[in-house]
């Protein structure tokens, strides 16, 4: 009742309040939903040493960052894969790691012909010297380990290594300007991301929830 007595000014003054009530929640849902998009793949909130190297780049500079990066990202992989021939006694972690090492070393041969036909460059020792230095310390650990030990070593860290790699591909299908590393690392995003799976499988079905 007292509502018919307001002046235009007081009934504009409450229709705003009104929106504020129904905007103020809208924008707190959206930055948690942006938030949590955001640091999907890094739960703590801090991007690997690649992604974050690669996300100010573009054009040429980021085609040649990717290439030089992933080159090295893939030998680390194959670096950790190798391990299992005779740290694992689990014949499916032999197997995968051997078809890891097969299809990551094909997909290095071809990166580092395209960083020579394209740019005239040949791949570096290191292009990424935090991820390098984080690589180390997780192979020696890794190193360490046997059969069952190394089982649950492997299936932490392959599937995080394999995260970092999933998202710079994703970079790559955006940003890339050749079609052919455009479809590249959607092959790449696309295979990891199973064999993640997999690799979470086998965690749970041999030693139970983490």
């Amino acid at each position: 009742m007292a509502a018919k007595g307001w002046s235009g000014a007081e009934k504009s003054k409450n229709n705003m309040k009104n929106k504020t009530r129904r905007i103020v929640p809208f924008f707190a849902a959206f930055t948690l939903i942006t938030a949590a998009d955001a640091f999907a793949h890094n739960p703590n909130g801090k991007a690997d040493p690649m992604n974050a190297s690669l996300e100010a780049l573009k054009g040429a500079e980021f085609e040649q960052s990717f290439l030089q990066q992933m080159i090295q990202h893939h030998r680390s992989g194959i670096e950790m894969a190798k391990l299992a021939s005779d740290h694992t006694a689990r014949a499916e972690l032999r197997q995968f790691a051997e078809k890891m090492i097969s299809k990551q070393q094909a997909e290095i041969d071809k990166m580092t012909g395209w960083l020579k036909s394209w740019y005239n460059a040949s791949p570096k020792e290191v292009a990424n010297e935090a991820a390098d230095k984080d690589m180390k310390m997780h192979m020696s650990m890794l190193s360490g380990k046997k059969d069952s030990d190394f089982d649950k070593a492997f299936l932490e860290m392959m599937p995080k290594h394999h995260h970092a790699a999933v998202e710079m591909a994703e970079q790559a299908e955006k940003k890339a300007t050749h079609p052919e590393l455009k479809e590249l690392a959607a092959t790449m995003a696309k295979d990891q991301q199973a064999e993640i799976k997999q690799l979470k499988d086998w965690a749970q079905s041999w030693f139970g929830p983490a």
